[in-house]
């Protein structure tokens, strides 16, 4: 037994004679106990961490619901800056049409007025003429006063100022006014047409009275008439000319004073017409420019 006991420490002292024989003097021999230390060529173990947006990180659904919002947001402010921006342009595009539609309906307003100082001088024109042949027969009739008496006449087509509202029109910018003021714009419109129609029925009643006249009256006479046909008879009946006309006595085409009574027929029915477009079409008209031009200066605030 005590020969195997002492089996290891002969094997220590064997590999430890071992050891000492093939190593140098000078070098030394690590124990079990020693470390060999790290140089800097040699590169460490470097510890891995996991980044928070690492590929293999999945969102949260919260993460989607901002990103959707900050998206969404962006988006409609975007929009919103745009309708914002169109508004304004729209607004300044609606102060400039409203700015030439004034100055448009001032002009018509202008030219209505004058048309109703030309019918005006028509009807009273239409009058003289039933007072002059009023119970006269047809010898009593003067040739020169008839031509006077009958050249009625007709007033001047409408020359409506309609460049902005057809522009208007044309371009849809309509929606640019609000709903009160589109409707009467709409309306004079309407109106302004509707008195384009009402001139041609005034024409067409006109030429009757004009037609007859040349199988009433003769009307060859030396000298122009245009200033006898187109001025006041009361501007003419004391005129030397209008007096050596008159006295020249020319007789009457016509032999029936029944004719003459038709011409005075048509003349009168020409001035019921008339009279409707000067006292109550033509002034409603006016109205309507003038309360649309107040419209415009209110809703834009111009002067």
């Amino acid at each position: 037994m005590d020969e195997e006991q002492n089996i290891p420490e002969n094997k220590e002292r064997i590999i430890s004679t071992v050891n000492n024989e093939n190593n140098s003097p000078g070098e030394n021999v690590l124990t079990p106990q020693q470390t060999v230390p790290v140089t800097q060529s040699e590169s460490p173990v470097m510890e891995v961490h996991k980044h928070p947006h690492h590929v293999t990180h999945k969102k949260k659904w919260g993460e989607y619901l901002l990103e959707f919002f900050m998206l969404f947001l962006a988006v409609f402010l975007g929009f919103v800056a745009e309708n914002v921006r169109e508004h304004i342009v729209e607004k300044d595009r609606a102060k400039q049409y409203a700015k030439s539609l004034i100055s448009d309906l001032r002009n018509d307003t202008v030219m209505v007025n004058d048309h109703i100082q030309q019918i005006t001088r028509n009807m009273n024109r239409i009058d003289s003429l039933c007072g002059y042949v009023y119970d006269k027969s047809l010898n009593q009739i003067n040739n020169f006063d008839l031509i006077n008496k009958s050249s009625i006449g007709s007033y001047n087509p409408y020359t409506w100022n309609r460049a902005t509202l057809e522009q208007i029109k044309s371009s849809g910018s309509l929606r640019y006014f609000n709903d009160s003021i589109v409707k009467k714009i709409s309306a004079y419109d309407a109106f302004t047409r509707h008195m384009d129609y009402d001139y041609q029925v005034d024409e067409d009643q006109n030429s009757i009275p004009f037609t007859k006249r040349e199988q009433i009256l003769d009307m060859n006479y030396p000298r122009p008439l245009v200033m006898f046909l187109y001025s006041k008879y009361d501007s003419l009946k004391n005129a030397a000319y209008y007096e050596e006309m008159r006295n020249l006595n020319k007789p009457l085409v016509t032999k029936d004073i029944n004719d003459i009574k038709v011409l005075v027929n048509e003349a009168v029915q020409l001035r019921a017409l008339i009279r409707i477009r000067r006292d109550v079409e033509l002034p409603r008209l006016v109205k309507d420019a003038t309360e649309l031009i107040e419209l415009l200066k209110e809703e834009y605030h111009l002067n």
